[in-house]
Order: structure tokens, then C-alpha cells, then sequence
């Protein structure tokens, strides 16, 4: 077994591809669209990727831990910190040690590259391994849920009986002061910078970014609407639908608001929301955000309430590994800290 960095080859991609659908089946991050979009193509710089390979096989990779840089603010000052995600050992290669190695690995590289931090939301199954090899837990992401079509989520007869109610989850405002947007995203760092003012760490939502993740993901279709105030943009939300066993999700993937304005005209990009998830049959929406932000105070007053731990279907696990010792990084271990949201990540 050896070990070696991505060289970004053509070869390489193929057989992390292949990897890929072995591990988790034919999904968006097996897409190859979806590998350059993520790896090559990120604004804030091309992802590290360790590879493992069967030096008795052609150095056949059967293994892969990649990380992507991500810009955050931390009191409004830029760091460069990585995302973790989709690390993986081929099924045959389990119970060898390999995943571990591919974490420990890493931490190497980060040392090499002077990566003073990363982060990231692993699956159960590799959440022990991120903490014996020096993440800690610094939260469970809060899941906010509000019932829309419930009732699409069963089967006779307590599909029938559940309709009966789905008038009381139905929204009956005005949304005409929201716009769908289809601009440039430069209208937004405004709103960014009074929102990097309440909050300590967010990930830099600028233009490029913002382009990046939501209008240029090459498998995924999102909306995106937004309320102004005589031209400048005081709100936005941006959301999807999501399939789950063959029933629709809405989920809220970046919800920011200007907390200078009226609440209950900031509501309007949750009506907004909830309306175009309702129309498509979603029986559920859902989003996460700290309980500490305006944001969460917003959507739980139009019906959104934190769902106990034992329901989540993933425990969804918020580590945190600092590998430099400046002492601002501290504050990257205190969720509340934080202005993090499903868009945050990779899964949706």
C-alpha cells in the first residue's frame, strides 16, 4: 500500500470516479461534471486530495481523503481554512487501517501547507475516526423543520387522515415584494459585511463564491429570491428541492437577512420559500442555523421548531481540527460563534 497527493490527472480522476460509485453509489459527487466543479474549478483554490493505492494492483487508488479551501472571516479578518469531505476506502480494502491513515496523512499535509484549520460534517460511520485522530466536536447541527404536504410522507389511511390538516401548514400571505434573482451577485457583499458585524465566523459569501456555488453547480438547480428596500438588497434565501426515498424535502440552504430591518418584512423570503415548496409538493422544509441569530428566530416564528436528536436521520456531527496555535482560531470550537447553514457544506 502506498500513499501519494493528487496530481490532477485524467487517470487520477477516473479511478477516484470508480471509487467513488463503489462507495457511495451513482450520486452527484460520482458526477464527473460534479469532480471538476468541486476539485479544479473552486474560486478559493483546488482541493488536496490523498490518495491510497494497491502498489500490488497497477497503484490502483483505493482510498481517497479530499479537502476544498474555503475562505472564512473570523472577526471580520480572512483566513483560508478546508472542508473535509468524501473520504473513502474501497469495500475490499476495509479493516486495514487505510481510512485512518488517509486522517493522519492529512494532518501532515495541513502541517506542510500551513493549513491552519479545517472543518466538516462526516457521517456517523467516520465520525469516531475524525475524533481519534484530533477533531473535536464542537456541535450537532440544530435540523429545523416545518410540515408543509405531510401527508405525502405516508401511505393509506394516514395519508388521508393527515391531509385533512395540511390547511393549517399552507402559506396565505403576500409574497409580491420578493423578486427571483437572476443578477450579479455584487449586490450582495453589502449585506455580507453588515452581516460579518453580528456574527464572529461565517464563510466569505462573496461574489465569486456565491457565482460558484449556486449558479455554476453543474448538477444541482437552486432557487434564489430576494427583498429590497428602494434598490438595495436587505434579505435573500436560497432554496432547493430535495429527494428522499422518493419524497420531496425543501431545504433552505443560506437564509440572511439585515437584522436593521422589519422582522416582519423579512418573513416574506420565508413565505416565499414555504409557497414554492408547497406548490411542488414537498412534504417538509427544513434548514439549520445557530440558535443564537435572527435568522432562526425568523423562521421559527413562522413555524420551523428543532426536531429532537433521535429523529435526525444523520447525527450530523460539526468537528473542528486547529493545526496553527493563533489564538483567534480558538474561537472556531464555540458553535455559537458561527453563521453556518446547509450551503455551507457539500451535501445539498
Amino acid at each position: 500500500m502506498i500513499f501519494n497527493n493528487w496530481k490532477d490527472s485524467e487517470k487520477e480522476k477516473i479511478e477516484i470516479l470508480e471509487l467513488t460509485k463503489k462507495t457511495f453509489g451513482n450520486t452527484d459527487i460520482s458526477n464527473s461534471s460534479y469532480f471538476d466543479w468541486q476539485y479544479r474549478d473552486n474560486p478559493n483554490g483546488k482541493a488536496i486530495i490523498i490518495l491510497a493505492q494497491d502498489d500490488l494492483n497497477d497503484n490502483l487508488i483505493i482510498g481517497a481523503n479530499a479537502i476544498i479551501p474555503t475562505k472564512l472571516l473570523v472577526e471580520q479578518e480572512e483566513i483560508i481554512s478546508y472542508l473535509a469531505c468524501n473520504v473513502q476506502v474501497n469495500s475490499k480494502y476495509q479493516n486495514q487501517g487505510i481510512f485512518t491513515q488517509l486522517l493522519s496523512l492529512m494532518t501532515l499535509e495541513a502541517k506542510n501547507k500551513e493549513i491552519s484549520s479545517l472543518f466538516a460534517i462526516p457521517n456517523d460511520n467516520s465520525f469516531n475516526s475524525f475524533i481519534k485522530e484530533g477533531s473535536i466536536e464542537i456541535f450537532q447541527l440544530p435540523l429545523l423543520l416545518r410540515p408543509l404536504k405531510i401527508s405525502n410522507y405516508f401511505n393509506f389511511p394516514f395519508k388521508k387522515i393527515l391531509k385533512i390538516f395540511e390547511f393549517f401548514y399552507k402559506i396565505k400571505v403576500s409574497t409580491n415584494n420578493v423578486e427571483e434573482f437572476n443578477g450579479d451577485f455584487q449586490i450582495f457583499e453589502k449585506l455580507f459585511d453588515k452581516l460579518s458585524k453580528r456574527v464572529s465566523i461565517l464563510q466569505k459569501r462573496n461574489s465569486e463564491y456565491l457565482k460558484w456555488r449556486y449558479l455554476e453547480h453543474p448538477t444541482r438547480k437552486y432557487q434564489i429570491y430576494v427583498l429590497k428596500n428602494n434598490d438595495e438588497l436587505i434579505g435573500y434565501i436560497i432554496i432547493k428541492l430535495h429527494t428522499v426515498n422518493n419524497k420531496k424535502i425543501g431545504v433552505i440552504l443560506d437564509y440572511v437577512v439585515d437584522s436593521t430591518t422589519s422582522e416582519k418584512l423579512l418573513k416574506t423570503l420565508i413565505h416565499k420559500a414555504l409557497d414554492y415548496f408547497w406548490k411542488n409538493n414537498a412534504s417538509v422544509a427544513i434548514s439549520t442555523c445557530g440558535s443564537t441569530l435572527l435568522e432562526t428566530k425568523l423562521l421559527k416564528e413562522e413555524g420551523f421548531f428543532n426536531i429532537p436528536s433521535f429523529l435526525k436521520p444523520e447525527s450530523l456531527h460539526f468537528i473542528v481540527k486547529i493545526y496553527d496555535s493563533d489564538e483567534k482560531l480558538k474561537k472556531l470550537t464555540k458553535y455559537n460563534n458561527w453563521f453556518f447553514t446547509f450551503g455551507d457544506y457539500d451535501v445539498f
